[in-house]
């Protein structure tokens, strides 16, 4: 069985390394099934380690960006050449040294003198500072919250959003998940949202933020936004770089791609704010993919040629078995229920001719 981090004190540089090393264990693969279920423990026993796991996710994601500069290796043998604890292997303890000095030097900032990083994200980039307040939701969950400013954030499902305000700019980051903001007018402080490795900028406007992976995607429902790389000045200057959408589109922005936009319906983009889902010719595997954000039970494809079927419909978030069982109606797909709760896709045995 994987034991467990040591207990923790009740102090913050604890909790982060606890965090951290959960983290870096995660993707060194050295969590078996008994590991995951003590994370996951580990997690549910308090707010603040959920605030400590995103906290230093982040500071990981930006270890691995920053790998070769200078002040980072420096920390990471500053960290190896301190002698580790007994239960602590001194890899592990480099990497969330390492972490934890990110987060306590103020964040991307203050490693790297980022000078396009504005102050109000430079102030909830510190994990600590007072002035930054969290907002999340669990698997399933919506939520819609009102900032300072009088805009209005709502978050779909598995989603964690950071707000700082200061007298000049309002920022937010979107750490992961989906959020749909409606900003109040305010021209002299412009609404920055930070997601992934992109700024998206407005000043009165309704558009819908996703963070899927390493990808960012931006759907206008009204008004204007300027979506640009987080990068030096100069590079987030340059023309090609940003891009101005115009309601009814929707930006895909993958890391050393050019972005893009189409055409969509932004209706149907963001009508998870109402609990439903809309597929329209969608490709079973997408829209099983989709319906999984919403539940902890899970629907499974055991075959890569049913995931190419198409599905048109209105779901209900969250509602496996009625997707399912209208999956099993209108395609040669039959059900079957797993020892571990999970719904199993599979081909029926007779003729598919003319499915899909």
């Amino acid at each position: 069985m994987t034991r467990p981090p040591p207990r923790l004190r009740e102090k913050n540089g604890d909790l982060r390394e606890v965090a951290a090393d959960w983290i870096v264990r995660e993707e060194d693969g050295a969590l078996g099934p008994d590991g995951l279920a003590a994370r996951d423990a580990w997690l549910a026993e308090h707010p603040d380690h959920v605030e400590a796991y995103d906290a230093a996710r982040q500071a990981m994601g930006r270890l691995d960006q920053m790998a070769a500069d200078p002040r980072i290796l420096a920390l990471r043998a500053s960290a190896l050449s301190m002698k580790p604890g007994r239960a602590t292997p001194a890899w592990r303890m480099a990497a969330g040294f390492a972490a934890v000095l990110v987060l306590a030097g103020g964040g991307l900032g203050a490693v790297t003198g980022d000078r396009s990083v504005s102050s109000a994200v430079a102030a909830f980039e510190q994990a600590a500072h007072p002035g930054a307040a969290v907002y999340r939701t669990t698997i399933g969950e919506r939520s819609t919250v009102t900032l300072p400013d009088g805009s209005v954030a709502t978050l779909n499902t598995d989603t964690v959003l950071r707000v700082a305000f200061t007298s000049k700019a309002r920022g937010v980051r979107l750490v992961r998940g989906q959020a749909l903001f409606e900003v109040a007018h305010a021209k002299a402080r412009p609404f920055e949202v930070y997601a992934g490795d992109r700024v998206i900028t407005a000043v009165g406007t309704v558009f819908d933020v996703r963070i899927q992976g390493d990808d960012v995607k931006v759907a206008l429902v009204e008004g204007r936004v300027r979506v640009r790389p987080r990068a030096e000045p100069a590079a987030a200057a340059a023309p090609a770089a940003q891009v101005l959408l115009a309601p009814g589109e929707l930006l895909d922005a993958r890391p050393a791609e050019p972005m893009r936009v189409q055409n969509v319906n932004v209706d149907r983009e963001t009508s998870w704010r109402s609990g439903v889902l809309v597929f329209d010719e969608t490709p079973l595997a997408e829209a099983v993919a989709e319906l999984n954000r919403y539940s902890r039970d899970r629907l499974v494809i055991d075959d890569p040629a049913i995931g190419a079927f198409h599905v048109t419909g209105v779901f209900k978030t969250g509602d496996m078995d009625r997707f399912a069982r209208t999956v099993e109606e209108i395609l040669p797909v039959d059900l079957q229920t797993r020892s571990d709760g999970a719904i199993m896709l599979s081909r029926r045995s007779q003729s598919i001719s003319g499915a899909g």
